[in-house]
């Protein structure tokens, strides 16, 4: 499977994997302002959740695809008590891209 980017996490005192990325982000063939990709969830090495993100420009894609992830990554963390290693960064420090793509879009 190709993806455009994909990030690996390792939890902490455990040997879970979680992976998490988009493929590569397409023209809607009905819309030509739109796009669209699929945000795929790994965890141990099986898919455990895929969607497909449509109508939206380039730029909510990778938006929309990093607001899904960290939801998941957040709920996971909570439900099931894991802890990420984030190399010493806070939650919000390790997926800084979101932050200041919000900040951008804001502008």
């Amino acid at each position: 499977m190709k993806f455009l980017f994909r990030e690996r996490l390792e939890v902490l005192n455990s040997d879970e994997l979680f992976e998490f990325g988009i493929t590569k982000i397409n023209k809607n063939k009905s819309e030509e302002d739109l796009y669209e990709t699929e945000a795929i969830f790994i965890r141990n090495g099986k898919v455990t959740s895929r969607i497909k993100l449509t109508g939206l420009s380039e730029f909510k894609v990778i938006m929309s695809s990093l607001s899904y992830f960290g939801s998941k990554l957040r709920g996971i963390a909570k439900a099931e008590s894991i802890t990420f290693d984030f190399n010493g960064l806070t939650f919000d420090q390790y997926i800084p891209i979101n932050k200041n793509l919000r900040l951008i879009w804001d502008e």
